[in-house]
């Protein structure tokens, strides 16, 4: 079965849209534009791969409608923050990818299941004397 689902993807940095840290004033919140608005369910998937620190410079990074958004400093963007975002966007779309297809595979075995008792209804419907 086909899933109709592509993958999210960085495309680019909305320099624009960056501004200084609420809470530290050395920090900025930078913004990283999407391919396309994550779902919700997506959007847990991404939040969970980013529960764990994979080292010290291990930053704040959440989505907001079609952006990432980290608090880092300007230049732990490209040392750092992209290689861990693109990995954890690769595991959400995997893990969302995973979540379709068995939804899919579900709904395969529920309409064969609906179309098992339809037979067998019509089957029974046709033995039936209604005199």
């Amino acid at each position: 079965m086909e899933i109709d689902f592509i993958d999210i993807k960085i495309v680019s940095l909305e320099d624009e849209m960056t501004v200084v840290s609420h809470d530290q004033p050395s920090l900025r919140y930078v913004y990283l534009k999407l391919s396309q608005t994550p779902p919700p369910l997506w959007q847990n998937y991404f939040k969970e791969s980013r529960k764990i620190a994979r080292h010290p410079h291990w930053r704040n990074a959440w989505i907001d409608r079609k952006f990432i958004v980290i608090e880092c400093l300007l230049e732990e963007i490209e040392t750092y923050h992209l290689t861990d975002l693109k990995q954890d966007l690769a595991k959400a779309n995997n893990q969302y990818r995973k979540y379709l297809e068995k939804q899919s595979q579900t709904e395969h075995v529920q309409k064969k299941l609906y179309h098992q008792d339809l037979e067998k209804l019509r089957d029974i419907k046709n033995r039936l004397n209604f005199d």
